[in-house]
């Protein structure tokens, strides 16, 4: 009878240390936003967010994207929740692509495929991780509501 393999939590503590320190210089070094930098590297933060890392658009008024119609969605992004095209003027399919675009979405494909409006309305949704949303929210107070 085989052993089941015991997880090497030492080892995880300091891949994730390591991870955090990369982050924590690459900020200093202006390689990447002090507030992204900031949110990768608290407590909680998950392990698919601290090692991937999201991006996020410098304005509210980049997000340029369709309001309706089909969209062709980035292939890293497609996967068995995303298709490979996405009909936005469906709210529901529109939310799903929006929490992909949020967490893995470069800053240029956020700003060609989410609507400054249909983001607007859709946000009170929690489109995104806590993370993710933070920094949003943090950049753009407009999203937390009047």
């Amino acid at each position: 009878m085989a052993s089941t393999p015991r997880p090497d939590f030492a080892r995880v503590a300091r891949l994730r240390g390591a991870e955090q320190g990369v982050i924590d210089e690459a900020a200093r070094q202006g390689l990447m936003p002090e507030d992204i930098a900031h949110v990768l590297t608290a407590l909680g933060v998950s392990d698919f967010l601290l090692f991937q890392g999201f991006e996020v658009v410098e304005e509210l008024d980049a997000l340029a994207g369709p309001r309706s119609g089909v969209v062709d969605v980035p292939r890293h992004l497609v996967d068995g929740d995303v298709p490979a095209l996405m009909d936005v003027a469906d709210a529901a399919l529109c939310a799903v692509l929006y929490r992909r675009l949020l967490v893995r979405g470069t800053a240029t494909e956020q700003a060609a495929l989410i609507n400054r409006d249909v983001l607007l309305r859709l946000w009170p949704q929690r489109l995104a991780p806590q993370a993710v949303a933070q920094v949003w929210e943090q950049r753009f107070p407009e999203l937390t509501g009047p």
